[in-house]
């Protein structure tokens, strides 16, 4: 071989050489920045979540200003009959109440690490579709809307004692079609779920994984670990925190807990007697209520 032949194929295995050890190199950087990656995307649709949920959380209360102090309980409550019905018609959702006069656009309805965000679509809600009901990324607190004949949900009137404390609306599950209940529940579950996605309870949020004491019939379970090991929670005084709910899917449900009854829950101190089955998010400071059940 010829010098000049001979240094072209020096020159020629030399970059083959190079070249394969910047893949390698760029490979290991992928490979060591991929979770990184995965981590600031997560918190980047996490945060965007936090700021879907205090949109909501304005559009309540203009909502409220506007209605006497009334969430949009289904349907409003008036002063003199004092209900409150499960059974309402689509429209009577409450998410949907909201449309158009207080929200504007339905996406501030989704999150961005629901798999079923796309229910929501940008053109509105159709309120005749009775699966429109389920179709929203949260769930409103369904002890505030149900609890002393729906008369807690005038909460301008029947504040709670800690209302930056107090749950209001939070990230909404199941993120699987069909999730049934964990072995650990006391409760029954509701196994339907149709082909656009699972049920969602029409948006609400039961205080019991499986079964709401204040519906004739099941519910579905609805917790889940969407932000990595919890989920997102707007209180009734505006603020967004994030909640643990890793370590609770795996707890069976109680009806007292200490750091609850300590920190002012109503249904951790409701006593044996009228003894309320629920998840409890104290270890976050957040309560499903945490002011008096005697309203008149």
């Amino acid at each position: 071989m010829s010098p000049i032949r001979a240094s072209v194929c020096r020159r020629r295995a030399s970059s083959l050489i190079e070249m394969l050890i910047v893949i390698g190199v760029i490979s290991t950087m992928a490979t060591l920045l991929l979770p990184s990656l995965k981590r600031s995307l997560s918190i980047a649709r996490s945060t965007l979540c936090k700021q879907n949920l205090r949109s909501t959380g304005q559009s309540l209360t203009m909502y409220r200003i506007e209605n006497n102090g009334w969430l949009p309980v289904r349907p409003i409550v008036d002063e003199v009959s004092a209900t409150a019905s499960r059974d309402a018609d689509t429209s009577e959702v409450w998410f949907l109440k909201l449309f158009p006069t207080y929200m504007e656009d339905p996406r501030a309805l989704t999150c961005p690490e629901d798999p079923f965000r796309y229910r929501i679509n940008r053109s509105g809600l159709d309120h005749t579709d009775p699966s429109v009901s389920d179709f929203s990324s949260f769930g409103i607190n369904s002890f505030i809307m149900q609890a002393a004949s729906g008369k807690l949900a005038r909460v301008d009137q029947h504040h709670p004692t800690r209302p930056l404390d107090t749950i209001l609306v939070a990230d909404m599950g199941p993120d699987v079609p069909g999730q049934k209940a964990k072995p650990t529940s006391r409760r029954r579950s509701k196994k339907g779920s149709s082909i656009f996605g699972p049920n969602r309870n029409s948006g609400l949020m039961p205080w019991d994984d499986g079964y709401d004491l204040l519906s004739s019939s099941s519910t579905t379970p609805w917790v889940t670990t969407r932000h990595e090991k919890g989920i997102n929670m707007l209180t009734l005084g505006g603020g967004v925190r994030e909640a643990r709910t890793d370590r609770i899917v795996r707890e069976p449900i109680r009806w007292r807990y200490e750091a609850g009854a300590n920190g002012g829950c109503t249904l951790c101190n409701l006593g044996y007697e009228k003894r309320v089955y629920h998840y409890s998010f104290a270890k976050d400071q957040l309560f499903w209520w945490t002011g008096d059940l005697n309203i008149e």
